[in-house]
Protein backbone atom coordinates (compact mmCIF):
# COMPACT_ATOMS: atom_id res chain seq x y z
CA UNK A 1 0.00 0.00 0.00
CA UNK A 2 1.38 3.37 -1.03
CA UNK A 3 0.90 6.35 1.29
CA UNK A 4 1.86 9.98 0.65
CA UNK A 5 2.49 12.57 3.35
CA UNK A 6 2.29 16.08 1.91
CA UNK A 7 4.36 18.18 4.29
CA UNK A 8 7.39 17.17 6.32
CA UNK A 9 7.03 19.56 9.25
CA UNK A 10 5.79 18.91 12.79
CA UNK A 11 2.46 17.32 11.80
CA UNK A 12 3.99 15.33 8.93
CA UNK A 13 6.76 13.97 11.15
CA UNK A 14 4.24 12.90 13.79
CA UNK A 15 2.13 11.16 11.11
CA UNK A 16 5.21 9.36 9.79
CA UNK A 17 6.13 8.24 13.30
CA UNK A 18 2.71 6.78 14.10
CA UNK A 19 2.40 5.11 10.70
CA UNK A 20 5.75 3.38 11.22
CA UNK A 21 5.12 2.49 14.87
CA UNK A 22 2.04 0.42 14.01
CA UNK A 23 2.41 -3.31 13.41
CA UNK A 24 1.10 -2.82 9.85
CA UNK A 25 3.62 -0.04 9.19
CA UNK A 26 6.09 -2.44 7.57
CA UNK A 27 3.58 -3.09 4.79
CA UNK A 28 3.39 0.57 3.80
CA UNK A 29 5.47 2.32 1.16
CA UNK A 30 5.56 5.91 2.42
CA UNK A 31 6.67 8.98 0.49
CA UNK A 32 7.08 12.36 2.18
CA UNK A 33 6.89 15.50 0.04
CA UNK A 34 8.14 18.93 1.06
CA UNK A 35 10.47 21.74 0.09
CA UNK A 36 14.09 20.86 0.90
CA UNK A 37 14.47 23.72 3.40
CA UNK A 38 11.33 22.65 5.32
CA UNK A 39 11.77 18.86 5.20
CA UNK A 40 11.93 17.36 8.67
CA UNK A 41 11.54 20.64 10.55
CA UNK A 42 8.73 22.64 8.97
CA UNK A 43 8.48 26.31 8.28
CA UNK A 44 8.49 27.59 11.87
CA UNK A 45 11.77 25.93 12.85
CA UNK A 46 13.91 26.22 9.71
CA UNK A 47 15.20 29.78 10.05
CA UNK A 48 18.75 30.43 11.23
CA UNK A 49 17.75 33.31 13.53
CA UNK A 50 18.93 33.07 17.14
CA UNK A 51 16.64 36.03 18.01
CA UNK A 52 13.60 33.80 17.42
CA UNK A 53 13.12 32.08 20.76
CA UNK A 54 10.82 29.16 21.37
CA UNK A 55 7.83 30.48 23.28
CA UNK A 56 7.70 27.25 25.30
CA UNK A 57 10.47 26.24 27.74
CA UNK A 58 12.98 23.88 26.17
CA UNK A 59 12.95 21.64 29.24
CA UNK A 60 9.22 20.99 28.71
CA UNK A 61 9.15 20.57 24.92
CA UNK A 62 9.32 17.30 23.03
CA UNK A 63 8.36 15.40 19.89
CA UNK A 64 7.66 12.35 22.08
CA UNK A 65 4.39 11.93 23.97
CA UNK A 66 5.69 10.44 27.21
CA UNK A 67 9.11 12.13 27.32
CA UNK A 68 8.49 15.83 27.80
CA UNK A 69 12.19 16.53 28.39
CA UNK A 70 13.37 14.74 25.23
CA UNK A 71 14.46 17.94 23.46
CA UNK A 72 16.52 19.06 26.46
CA UNK A 73 18.17 15.64 26.68
CA UNK A 74 18.99 15.80 22.97
CA UNK A 75 20.56 19.23 23.50
CA UNK A 76 22.69 17.95 26.38
CA UNK A 77 23.80 14.91 24.38
CA UNK A 78 24.55 16.74 21.13
CA UNK A 79 25.42 20.27 22.16
CA UNK A 80 26.89 22.14 25.10
CA UNK A 81 24.21 24.22 26.86
CA UNK A 82 26.91 26.73 27.81
CA UNK A 83 28.02 26.94 24.18
CA UNK A 84 24.45 27.58 23.03
CA UNK A 85 23.90 30.25 25.66
CA UNK A 86 27.13 31.95 24.66
CA UNK A 87 25.80 32.17 21.09
CA UNK A 88 22.10 32.82 21.76
CA UNK A 89 22.26 34.49 25.17
CA UNK A 90 21.34 33.10 28.58
CA UNK A 91 17.56 32.94 28.20
CA UNK A 92 16.78 31.15 31.45
CA UNK A 93 15.20 32.25 34.72
CA UNK A 94 14.88 31.37 38.39
CA UNK A 95 11.76 29.27 37.72
CA UNK A 96 13.90 26.79 35.83
CA UNK A 97 12.48 27.73 32.41
CA UNK A 98 15.15 27.80 29.72
CA UNK A 99 14.58 29.05 26.18
CA UNK A 100 16.56 28.19 23.08
CA UNK A 101 16.14 29.43 19.52
CA UNK A 102 13.56 27.86 17.23
CA UNK A 103 16.25 26.89 14.76
CA UNK A 104 17.84 24.66 17.43
CA UNK A 105 14.51 22.88 17.90
CA UNK A 106 14.45 22.51 14.11
CA UNK A 107 17.75 20.63 14.26
CA UNK A 108 16.31 18.36 16.95
CA UNK A 109 13.24 17.73 14.75
CA UNK A 110 15.47 16.98 11.79
CA UNK A 111 17.31 14.35 13.83
CA UNK A 112 13.98 12.71 14.76
CA UNK A 113 12.88 12.76 11.12
CA UNK A 114 16.11 11.21 9.84
CA UNK A 115 15.85 8.41 12.41
CA UNK A 116 12.29 7.65 11.24
CA UNK A 117 13.33 7.47 7.59
CA UNK A 118 15.75 4.67 8.44
CA UNK A 119 13.00 2.77 10.26
CA UNK A 120 10.78 1.77 7.31
CA UNK A 121 10.16 1.99 3.58
CA UNK A 122 10.27 5.78 3.38
CA UNK A 123 11.10 7.89 0.34
CA UNK A 124 11.74 11.62 0.61
CA UNK A 125 10.88 13.87 -2.35
CA UNK A 126 12.08 17.48 -2.13
CA UNK A 127 10.09 18.68 -5.10
CA UNK A 128 7.15 21.05 -5.11
CA UNK A 129 3.72 19.42 -5.59
CA UNK A 130 1.89 21.21 -8.38
CA UNK A 131 -1.34 19.18 -8.41
CA UNK A 132 -3.26 16.40 -6.68
CA UNK A 133 -5.80 14.51 -8.79
CA UNK A 134 -8.26 11.82 -7.75
CA UNK A 135 -7.89 8.70 -9.88
CA UNK A 136 -9.64 5.29 -9.78
CA UNK A 137 -8.42 3.55 -6.64
CA UNK A 138 -6.31 6.42 -5.37
CA UNK A 139 -4.57 9.70 -6.18
CA UNK A 140 -2.02 11.11 -8.59
CA UNK A 141 0.49 13.65 -7.29
CA UNK A 142 2.28 15.76 -9.87
CA UNK A 143 5.56 17.59 -9.32
CA UNK A 144 7.52 19.57 -11.87
CA UNK A 145 9.41 16.47 -13.00
CA UNK A 146 7.27 13.45 -12.25
CA UNK A 147 3.86 11.93 -11.48
CA UNK A 148 3.29 9.58 -8.54
CA UNK A 149 0.43 7.19 -7.73
CA UNK A 150 -0.82 6.60 -4.17
CA UNK A 151 -3.57 4.71 -2.38
CA UNK A 152 -3.86 7.08 0.58
CA UNK A 153 -2.97 10.70 1.31
CA UNK A 154 -2.12 12.56 4.51
CA UNK A 155 -2.05 16.31 3.89
CA UNK A 156 -0.05 18.13 6.56
CA UNK A 157 0.82 21.19 4.50
CA UNK A 158 1.01 23.63 7.43
CA UNK A 159 -0.23 27.17 7.65
CA UNK A 160 -1.67 29.36 4.92
CA UNK A 161 0.24 32.38 3.55
CA UNK A 162 0.36 35.61 5.54
CA UNK A 163 -2.67 37.84 5.96
CA UNK A 164 -2.65 41.20 4.23
CA UNK A 165 -5.36 43.11 6.15
CA UNK A 166 -4.41 46.53 4.75
CA UNK A 167 -3.96 45.43 1.09
CA UNK A 168 -0.31 46.50 0.85
CA UNK A 169 1.17 43.56 -1.02
CA UNK A 170 2.10 45.39 -4.23
CA UNK A 171 3.50 48.53 -2.56
CA UNK A 172 7.18 49.42 -2.20
CA UNK A 173 9.03 48.67 1.03
CA UNK A 174 6.24 46.44 2.32
CA UNK A 175 7.59 43.22 3.85
CA UNK A 176 4.68 40.79 3.67
CA UNK A 177 6.45 38.01 5.62
CA UNK A 178 9.35 38.89 7.94
CA UNK A 179 11.09 35.51 8.07
CA UNK A 180 13.93 34.71 7.90
CA UNK A 181 14.77 37.82 9.88
CA UNK A 182 18.49 37.76 9.20
CA UNK A 183 17.83 38.46 5.51
CA UNK A 184 16.27 41.85 6.30
CA UNK A 185 18.72 44.62 5.48
CA UNK A 186 17.88 47.23 8.10
CA UNK A 187 18.46 50.88 7.21
CA UNK A 188 18.83 52.49 10.63
CA UNK A 189 18.22 55.99 9.27
CA UNK A 190 14.77 54.89 8.04
CA UNK A 191 11.57 54.53 10.08
CA UNK A 192 10.04 51.06 10.55
CA UNK A 193 6.55 50.02 11.60
CA UNK A 194 5.66 46.46 12.59
CA UNK A 195 1.99 45.62 12.12
CA UNK A 196 0.83 43.23 14.82
CA UNK A 197 1.80 43.04 18.50
CA UNK A 198 1.77 39.24 18.80
CA UNK A 199 4.72 36.87 18.95
CA UNK A 200 5.74 37.51 15.32
CA UNK A 201 5.74 41.23 16.06
CA UNK A 202 7.91 40.51 19.09
CA UNK A 203 10.40 38.65 16.87
CA UNK A 204 10.61 41.66 14.54
CA UNK A 205 11.01 44.10 17.42
CA UNK A 206 13.89 42.11 18.92
CA UNK A 207 15.69 41.88 15.58
CA UNK A 208 15.22 45.53 14.55
CA UNK A 209 16.36 46.92 17.90
CA UNK A 210 19.41 44.67 17.81
CA UNK A 211 20.24 46.17 14.42
CA UNK A 212 20.02 49.66 15.95
CA UNK A 213 16.63 50.74 14.65
CA UNK A 214 13.78 52.34 16.60
CA UNK A 215 10.51 50.48 16.13
CA UNK A 216 6.85 51.44 15.99
CA UNK A 217 4.55 48.49 16.71
CA UNK A 218 0.97 49.21 15.65
CA UNK A 219 -2.18 47.12 15.87
CA UNK A 220 -5.90 47.45 16.45
CA UNK A 221 -5.77 46.52 20.15
CA UNK A 222 -2.19 47.46 21.04
CA UNK A 223 -2.20 44.57 23.50
CA UNK A 224 0.70 42.17 23.97
CA UNK A 225 0.60 38.50 24.90
CA UNK A 226 0.88 37.47 28.52
CA UNK A 227 4.29 36.54 29.95
CA UNK A 228 4.92 32.89 30.68
CA UNK A 229 4.81 31.96 34.34
CA UNK A 230 5.66 28.84 36.29
CA UNK A 231 4.18 25.91 34.37
CA UNK A 232 2.50 23.01 36.17
CA UNK A 233 0.81 19.79 35.08
CA UNK A 234 -2.76 19.03 36.15
CA UNK A 235 -4.55 15.72 36.35
CA UNK A 236 -7.95 16.75 35.02
CA UNK A 237 -11.03 15.65 36.92
CA UNK A 238 -13.92 17.43 35.18
CA UNK A 239 -12.51 18.65 31.86
CA UNK A 240 -12.20 15.25 30.17
CA UNK A 241 -13.17 13.67 26.86
CA UNK A 242 -15.63 11.45 28.73
CA UNK A 243 -17.36 14.50 30.23
CA UNK A 244 -17.88 16.06 26.82
CA UNK A 245 -19.16 12.80 25.33
CA UNK A 246 -21.81 12.73 28.07
CA UNK A 247 -22.76 16.34 27.34
CA UNK A 248 -23.14 15.56 23.63
CA UNK A 249 -25.30 12.54 24.43
CA UNK A 250 -27.64 14.64 26.58
CA UNK A 251 -27.85 17.53 24.08
CA UNK A 252 -28.59 15.88 20.72
CA UNK A 253 -24.90 15.73 19.76
CA UNK A 254 -24.28 19.39 20.66
CA UNK A 255 -22.05 20.88 23.35
CA UNK A 256 -23.58 24.10 24.75
CA UNK A 257 -21.12 26.90 25.50
CA UNK A 258 -22.60 27.34 28.98
CA UNK A 259 -21.66 23.74 29.79
CA UNK A 260 -18.11 24.35 28.55
CA UNK A 261 -17.76 27.44 30.76
CA UNK A 262 -19.26 25.56 33.70
CA UNK A 263 -16.73 22.72 33.38
CA UNK A 264 -13.86 25.18 33.00
CA UNK A 265 -14.80 27.00 36.20
CA UNK A 266 -15.31 23.72 38.02
CA UNK A 267 -11.88 22.43 36.94
CA UNK A 268 -10.18 25.71 37.89
CA UNK A 269 -11.80 25.61 41.32
CA UNK A 270 -10.72 21.99 41.81
CA UNK A 271 -7.12 22.72 40.74
CA UNK A 272 -6.88 25.99 42.67
CA UNK A 273 -6.47 28.14 39.54
CA UNK A 274 -7.59 31.73 40.19
CA UNK A 275 -8.62 32.73 36.66
CA UNK A 276 -10.73 35.64 37.94
CA UNK A 277 -7.54 37.35 39.15
CA UNK A 278 -6.63 37.94 35.49
CA UNK A 279 -10.04 38.23 33.85
CA UNK A 280 -10.36 41.97 34.36
CA UNK A 281 -6.69 42.86 33.91
CA UNK A 282 -6.28 45.53 31.24
CA UNK A 283 -3.49 44.94 28.73
CA UNK A 284 -3.84 48.39 27.13
CA UNK A 285 -0.62 49.51 28.84
CA UNK A 286 1.93 46.88 27.70
CA UNK A 287 4.55 47.71 30.35
CA UNK A 288 2.10 47.53 33.27
CA UNK A 289 0.57 44.34 31.88
CA UNK A 290 3.94 42.60 31.51
CA UNK A 291 5.14 43.77 34.92
CA UNK A 292 1.92 42.45 36.46
CA UNK A 293 2.51 39.08 34.78
CA UNK A 294 6.12 38.87 35.96
CA UNK A 295 5.09 39.73 39.52
CA UNK A 296 2.35 37.07 39.55
CA UNK A 297 4.38 34.35 37.83
CA UNK A 298 2.99 31.43 39.84
CA UNK A 299 -0.70 32.35 39.49
CA UNK A 300 -0.38 33.24 35.81
CA UNK A 301 1.62 30.08 35.14
CA UNK A 302 -1.19 28.00 36.63
CA UNK A 303 -3.74 29.73 34.37
CA UNK A 304 -1.54 29.31 31.28
CA UNK A 305 -1.01 25.65 32.16
CA UNK A 306 -4.76 25.19 32.49
CA UNK A 307 -5.40 26.73 29.06
CA UNK A 308 -2.58 24.66 27.57
CA UNK A 309 -4.14 21.42 28.82
CA UNK A 310 -7.78 22.21 28.09
CA UNK A 311 -6.87 22.87 24.46
CA UNK A 312 -6.08 19.18 24.07
CA UNK A 313 -9.86 18.63 24.00
CA UNK A 314 -10.69 21.70 21.87
CA UNK A 315 -11.04 19.70 18.66
CA UNK A 316 -13.64 17.52 20.40
CA UNK A 317 -15.67 20.54 21.55
CA UNK A 318 -15.61 23.23 18.86
CA UNK A 319 -17.22 21.20 16.01
CA UNK A 320 -20.16 20.35 18.26
CA UNK A 321 -21.05 23.90 19.27
CA UNK A 322 -23.85 25.80 17.56
CA UNK A 323 -23.09 28.74 15.28
CA UNK A 324 -24.62 31.07 17.86
CA UNK A 325 -22.47 29.68 20.68
CA UNK A 326 -19.33 29.94 18.55
CA UNK A 327 -20.06 33.62 17.89
CA UNK A 328 -20.69 34.22 21.59
CA UNK A 329 -17.44 32.47 22.50
CA UNK A 330 -15.48 34.66 20.07
CA UNK A 331 -17.00 37.81 21.53
CA UNK A 332 -17.06 37.00 25.25
CA UNK A 333 -14.21 34.56 25.88
CA UNK A 334 -11.75 34.32 22.96
CA UNK A 335 -9.72 37.49 23.75
CA UNK A 336 -9.05 36.31 27.30
CA UNK A 337 -8.20 32.76 26.20
CA UNK A 338 -5.93 34.00 23.41
CA UNK A 339 -3.92 36.29 25.71
CA UNK A 340 -3.09 33.47 28.10
CA UNK A 341 -2.82 30.54 25.67
CA UNK A 342 0.32 31.54 23.79
CA UNK A 343 2.53 33.51 26.19
CA UNK A 344 5.85 35.16 25.44
CA UNK A 345 9.09 34.01 27.12
CA UNK A 346 10.06 35.91 30.26
CA UNK A 347 13.42 37.11 28.81
CA UNK A 348 11.57 38.61 25.82
CA UNK A 349 9.17 40.46 28.13
CA UNK A 350 12.00 41.92 30.19
CA UNK A 351 13.76 43.02 27.01
CA UNK A 352 10.57 44.59 25.61
CA UNK A 353 9.94 46.52 28.84
CA UNK A 354 13.46 47.93 28.66
CA UNK A 355 13.03 48.96 25.02
CA UNK A 356 9.72 50.71 25.71
CA UNK A 357 11.00 52.54 28.78
CA UNK A 358 14.03 53.75 26.81
CA UNK A 359 11.96 54.84 23.78
CA UNK A 360 13.46 52.28 21.42
CA UNK A 361 10.02 50.70 20.92
CA UNK A 362 6.60 52.36 20.83
CA UNK A 363 3.41 50.26 20.84
CA UNK A 364 0.28 52.02 19.59
CA UNK A 365 -3.35 50.89 19.55
CA UNK A 366 -6.28 51.91 17.38
CA UNK A 367 -4.75 51.25 13.95
CA UNK A 368 -7.51 51.69 11.36
CA UNK A 369 -5.88 52.06 7.96
CA UNK A 370 -2.53 52.26 6.16
CA UNK A 371 -1.98 54.29 3.01
CA UNK A 372 1.17 54.45 0.88
CA UNK A 373 1.68 57.97 -0.44
CA UNK A 374 4.71 60.00 -1.54
CA UNK A 375 7.11 57.14 -0.70
CA UNK A 376 5.91 56.85 2.87
CA UNK A 377 3.34 54.77 4.68
CA UNK A 378 0.73 56.71 6.61
CA UNK A 379 -0.63 54.77 9.57
CA UNK A 380 -4.01 56.19 10.55
CA UNK A 381 -5.56 55.67 13.98
CA UNK A 382 -9.05 55.84 15.48
CA UNK A 383 -8.29 59.13 17.26
CA UNK A 384 -7.38 60.83 13.97
CA UNK A 385 -3.62 60.79 14.55
CA UNK A 386 -1.12 59.56 11.97
CA UNK A 387 2.39 58.09 11.85
CA UNK A 388 4.60 58.12 8.77
CA UNK A 389 7.26 55.49 8.13
CA UNK A 390 9.44 54.25 5.28
CA UNK A 391 8.98 50.50 5.85
CA UNK A 392 6.07 48.36 7.01
CA UNK A 393 6.66 44.79 8.21
CA UNK A 394 3.59 42.58 8.29
CA UNK A 395 3.53 40.47 11.48
CA UNK A 396 -0.21 39.76 11.56
CA UNK A 397 0.37 36.04 11.05
CA UNK A 398 -1.00 33.47 8.60
CA UNK A 399 -4.42 33.78 7.00
CA UNK A 400 -7.31 31.80 8.42
CA UNK A 401 -9.53 31.55 5.33
CA UNK A 402 -8.51 30.17 1.94
CA UNK A 403 -10.74 32.67 0.13
CA UNK A 404 -8.93 35.62 1.73
CA UNK A 405 -5.38 34.78 0.69
CA UNK A 406 -3.38 33.57 -2.29
CA UNK A 407 -3.22 29.80 -1.85
CA UNK A 408 -0.71 27.45 -3.46
CA UNK A 409 -1.42 25.95 -6.91
CA UNK A 410 -1.94 22.58 -5.21
CA UNK A 411 -4.68 23.91 -2.90
CA UNK A 412 -6.19 25.98 -5.70
CA UNK A 413 -6.44 22.85 -7.84
CA UNK A 414 -8.02 20.85 -5.01
CA UNK A 415 -10.62 23.60 -4.55
CA UNK A 416 -11.33 23.84 -8.28
CA UNK A 417 -11.78 20.06 -8.54
CA UNK A 418 -14.12 20.11 -5.50
CA UNK A 419 -11.86 17.67 -3.66
CA UNK A 420 -11.73 20.05 -0.70
CA UNK A 421 -13.97 22.86 0.53
CA UNK A 422 -13.44 25.86 2.77
CA UNK A 423 -14.77 25.63 6.31
CA UNK A 424 -16.86 28.49 7.68
CA UNK A 425 -14.54 28.75 10.71
CA UNK A 426 -11.31 28.62 8.68
CA UNK A 427 -9.20 26.07 6.84
CA UNK A 428 -10.86 23.15 5.07
CA UNK A 429 -13.70 20.80 5.96
CA UNK A 430 -12.72 17.54 7.63
CA UNK A 431 -14.48 15.03 9.84
CA UNK A 432 -14.06 15.74 13.56
CA UNK A 433 -12.18 12.96 15.30
CA UNK A 434 -10.34 11.40 12.36
CA UNK A 435 -9.45 14.15 9.85
CA UNK A 436 -11.03 12.58 6.78
CA UNK A 437 -11.50 15.23 4.11
CA UNK A 438 -15.08 16.20 3.24
CA UNK A 439 -15.28 16.69 -0.52
CA UNK A 440 -18.22 18.55 -2.14
CA UNK A 441 -17.95 16.14 -5.07
CA UNK A 442 -17.20 12.77 -3.44
CA UNK A 443 -18.41 13.16 0.14
CA UNK A 444 -16.26 11.88 3.02
CA UNK A 445 -12.98 10.53 1.63
CA UNK A 446 -11.74 7.52 3.61
CA UNK A 447 -8.40 7.61 1.78
CA UNK A 448 -7.62 11.34 2.20
CA UNK A 449 -6.79 12.74 5.65
CA UNK A 450 -5.85 16.33 6.45
CA UNK A 451 -4.54 17.66 9.75
CA UNK A 452 -2.64 20.56 11.22
CA UNK A 453 -3.30 24.27 10.79
CA UNK A 454 -5.06 23.70 7.47
CA UNK A 455 -7.92 22.15 9.47
CA UNK A 456 -8.13 24.90 12.11
CA UNK A 457 -11.85 25.46 11.56
CA UNK A 458 -12.50 21.98 12.98
CA UNK A 459 -9.36 21.26 15.00
CA UNK A 460 -9.29 24.48 16.98
CA UNK A 461 -5.97 25.66 18.49
CA UNK A 462 -4.05 22.82 16.83
CA UNK A 463 -0.81 24.68 16.10
CA UNK A 464 1.44 23.47 18.92
CA UNK A 465 3.98 20.64 18.83
CA UNK A 466 2.10 18.53 21.38
CA UNK A 467 -1.37 19.33 20.00
CA UNK A 468 -0.24 18.16 16.56
CA UNK A 469 1.21 15.01 18.11
CA UNK A 470 -2.17 14.15 19.64
CA UNK A 471 -3.98 14.92 16.39
CA UNK A 472 -1.61 12.75 14.33
CA UNK A 473 -1.86 9.89 16.83
CA UNK A 474 -5.66 10.02 16.71
CA UNK A 475 -5.93 10.27 12.92
CA UNK A 476 -3.38 7.53 12.21
CA UNK A 477 -5.15 5.20 14.64
CA UNK A 478 -8.43 5.85 12.80
CA UNK A 479 -6.66 5.22 9.48
CA UNK A 480 -5.43 1.80 10.60
CA UNK A 481 -8.87 0.95 12.00
CA UNK A 482 -10.33 1.60 8.53
CA UNK A 483 -7.82 -0.46 6.54
CA UNK A 484 -7.70 -3.54 8.79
Amino acid sequence: MKVAIIGGGVAGTHVLKYLLNHKLGKKLEITVFDDKKYMGKGRAFQYEDVEMLLNYPANQLSMKRNKKDDFMKWVEENRSVEEIQAREGDNSNEEGNIYFSRQLFGKYMEAQFEALIKKGKVTVVTDYIRAVKKRPGGYELETQDQKYQFDHLFMTAGQLPAKDPYKLKETDHFISWPYPLHTLEVETEKDYAVIGAGLSGLDCMRYLTKEGSKVLVASHSGEVQSVRGKMVTFKMKYWTAASFRKIRKKNNDFIPLDKVVELFKKECDHQGVDFEKFYGVSRKDPVKAMQFDLKNHEAIGALQSMFYQIMFEASQIWPYMTKEDKARYQEEHAPFVDHYSNPMPEPSAEELIDHIENNRVVIKAGLEAIEYKYRKYRLQYEDGSEDRVHYVINATGPAKYLSKTEVSPMLEGLLNDSLIAEHADGGIQVMPGDGRVISPKYGVLDDFVALGQLTGGVNMKNNGVYELLLEARRDVKAFYDRIK
